[in-house]
């Protein structure tokens, strides 16, 4: 057992260290300063205080946990297996002492971990500039709840982005759709559709845990422990079915006969 953990956590490194590397990182990084680059942008107007915080805060729910957020943990995790597929590296790995369950486990945990380094400065940076740029001083628990909703969307995207790579090679124009079309579109739908999406409940999450403020105004029909519990049963069935699928899948992609 403590060989296979051991393991596990070499592939966890791995998969960090991979994520964190080479011209994608750089590309990655410039996207996760958007956010802050916006608020800099209107701090250089000179609004009133309350004004400039409240953009600030208001930016996280509009852009950086929709867009921002969904296309870093998108890039990271559908990589993780879909480029070793494609290059016919994944073989190697799956035929080692270490399970593939193990396998799907620390790719996830690297790109979680990997996603996280990106997401949570783009998610806190911007209050840090609204402050700094004279906005209305900021009570704890707003960094707090923006700290911890953008670490649930990148869990519950993550286990969903990871799972897709793994099954599909159009797994990136899939998440997508997905993200661009699915959680923006049938949110808006009337009755109980909205359930459907991920970012419902990350709104619901904000919305209990800031009561008062620009994000306080989302439908919330469940508590801040309910939506918790829904966004990690997301994160945690799709990295189960990943480990289940692994067990059959090709590791390499068919060839054409001659």
């Amino acid at each position: 057992m403590t060989g296979e953990w051991t393991r596990l956590s070499a592939v966890t490194w791995l998969s960090l260290r991979g994520s964190l590397r080479g011209a994608r990182l750089f590309g990655l990084v410039a996207f996760a300063l958007v956010p802050t680059l916006i608020v800099a942008a209107v701090a250089s107007t000179h609004p009133g205080a309350s004004t400039l915080s409240n953009s600030a805060e208001g930016l996280f729910v509009v852009l950086t946990l929709p867009i921002v957020t969904m296309v870093i943990v998108l890039v990271l995790s559908v990589g993780q297996f879909r480029n070793e597929i494609d290059n016919e590296t994944l073989l190697y790995l799956s035929d080692r002492s270490i399970s593939r369950p193990m396998i799907v486990l620390g790719k996830y945990l690297g790109s979680l971990a990997a996603a996280l380094v990106l997401v949570v400065p783009a998610a806190l940076l911007p209050l840090a500039v609204a402050a700094l740029a004279g906005g209305t001083a900021y009570s704890i628990d707003v960094p707090v709840a923006l700290t911890v909703a953008a670490a649930l969307a990148t869990m519950a995207y993550g286990g969903f982005f990871l799972f897709l790579g793994l099954v599909s090679r159009s797994a990136l124009l899939i998440g997508l759709l997905y993200g661009f079309l699915w959680e923006e579109l049938v949110r808006l739908l009337p009755g109980s559709a909205p359930q459907l999406t991920l970012v419902f409940y990350l709104r619901n999450l904000l919305s209990d845990l800031l009561p008062t403020g620009p994000l306080s105004g989302f439908d919330a029909p469940l508590t801040a422990a309910g939506a918790i519990l829904v966004l990690v049963g997301v994160a945690v069935f799709f990295v189960v079915s990943g480990s289940v699928v692994f067990r059959y899948i090709e590791t390499a992609p068919e060839r054409e006969s001659a």
